[in-house]
């Protein structure tokens, strides 16, 4: 006999499986789409309209320059970036993250067709991950100081104590992650395609923007392929596939074997 808490708790875990299942879903239909077309040359976007792919080489449009990187102090078109700190109380422990953030500017992508600008704004990025890490009592590079310094939510973790015959460090281990597109780099777009702003095209830049819009099921920019950028996504979407099959099977097998 199942009591009536152990019913309403197995049900509610079994409720938010549903939900991580339709989270997993709405992952595998951004890898399907990504995957059910092939990227488009640059000069035919604009006879195109509606979700498109392009593949190309990323480039700076004269009238927005770059964004700089807090960590690397990088010049980019993009980026992400992420602090997380080593926190741990008795046999738990887990990295938390602090400080997060992203900037952009719109772009251009080239092909061996022409240029064709891209409007970042709301895009998900999928780049490359870069990483620094530094243990509790370590010195941080300057330009990481400097950012340390600059954010409220992020503490040194240089400390030490002078034992006279030697100095113990003491800290939290920190991780210092980076995310970005740079300048020549190659870059993979699925988006939206419309008419470019008027006067903002000519010479090999083509009548076209790319950005968000309705009909996609995400706008995403990545510096990998379209197979490289699926994979990605997918990993993701494979790990809460299985968490949310989880978190619905084991409840309601748990409730029918009780029920025998």
């Amino acid at each position: 006999m199942v009591s009536v808490f152990v019913l309403w708790l197995s049900l509610a875990v079994a409720g938010v499986g549903l939900l991580v299942c339709w989270r997993a879903y709405r992952e595998v239909r951004k890898v399907y789409h990504i995957l059910a077309n092939d990227p488009v040359p640059v000069r035919e976007l604009p006879q195109r309209s509606g979700p498109v792919e392009v593949q190309g080489t990323a480039g700076r449009a004269e009238d927005h320059g770059t964004v700089h990187t807090p960590f690397t102090q990088s010049n980019c078109l993009a980026f992400e970036y992420e602090t997380q700190e080593y926190r741990s109380s008795g046999k738990s422990s887990h990295w938390k993250t602090l400080d997060e953030g992203s900037a952009w500017v719109p772009f251009l992508v080239e092909d061996d067709t022409g240029l064709v600008r891209v409007d970042p704004d709301g895009a998900e990025l999928h780049f490359e991950e870069q990483s620094v890490t530094l243990d509790g009592g370590q010195e941080p590079p300057e330009r990481i100081a400097d950012y340390i310094a600059e954010t409220d939510d992020v503490d040194p973790q240089d400390g030490s104590i002078d034992l006279v015959v030697t100095e113990l460090d003491y800290g939290n281990d920190q991780r210092f992650i980076e995310r970005r597109l740079d300048v020549g780099e190659d870059v993979y777009v699925y988006g939206n395609v419309g008419p470019a702003p008027g006067g903002e095209w000519g010479s090999r830049l083509v009548d076209a923007v790319v950005r968000d819009g309705p009909d996609l099921p995400a706008f995403v920019i990545s510096d990998g392929s379209e197979r490289e950028t699926a994979w990605r996504i997918g990993k993701g979407a494979l790990g809460w596939t299985l968490a949310g099959l989880a978190l619905v099977v084991l409840p309601l097998g748990y409730l029918a074997l009780a029920a025998l």
